[in-house]
């Protein structure tokens, strides 16, 4: 069908390029007619993020999250008492998120709203009535909302670089050489920057060496 193609345009194979995701399959299809293949650097960033989601670390606080979130969203008491106590602290009226498996921007979209509603969320679960329904769920201890931190922290870069291979009004082929620099930069030395805790260390590691 490429070969096809490609007679019709009055071009030859050498001509053209093709670029696919990282799948098994494209790699292997490119392979089998020595075709000039590039993978979709988006792709590619994408695989890289869900490496450091996989970590022992990242993911049993994703788990924790999770577990809260889902609560809330199952639960009309606690979000109505979650409203009330947004209201209180004069934080801004949010639902929280739930991570989807198949974005791994979604898990950092999660911990970031948990992050601004965790006074709340911390309060809703200590109030009488939501503690009927839901006792054996616990909010994040403060160690756990450090790590949070600094997991946010170092999947921001990779979310900035994400939406901008996202881009639909402009060619983004022109972008992927310094974005690939800058988040090289940013992990300082493949990420012994004597700044970083272990879990920014950790993350980093996995997702770009």
């Amino acid at each position: 069908m490429f070969h096809s193609v490609a007679n019709e345009c009055e071009l030859t194979v050498s001509d053209l390029v093709i670029v696919t995701d990282n799948a098994a399959n494209m790699l292997a299809a490119a392979q089998i007619d020595n075709l000039a293949h590039i993978t979709c650097f988006a792709h590619t960033l994408n695989l890289a993020a869900q490496r450091a989601l996989k970590l022992t670390t990242v993911s049993r606080l994703l788990g924790r999250i999770r577990r809260i979130t889902g609560f809330f969203h199952r639960s009309v008491i606690a979000n109505h008492e979650l409203l009330e106590k947004q209201k209180l602290l004069q934080l801004p009226v949010h639902k929280l998120k739930t991570d989807v498996a198949t974005s791994w921007n979604s898990a950092l979209d999660m911990i970031e709203r948990f992050l601004e509603q965790q006074p709340a969320i911390c309060a809703t679960l200590l109030s009488p009535q939501v503690r009927k329904s839901g006792n054996d769920i616990c909010t994040l201890s403060n160690t756990d909302i450090s790590t949070a931190e600094e997991i946010a922290l170092a999947l921001k870069p990779m979310e900035d670089a994400t939406h901008i291979m996202s881009e639909d009004s402009t060619p983004t082929l022109s972008v992927i050489a310094p974005l690939h620099a800058q988040l090289l930069h940013d992990t300082e030395a493949a990420g012994v920057a004597a700044a970083d805790t272990p879990v920014i260390r950790e993350i980093k590691l996995a997702m770009f060496w």
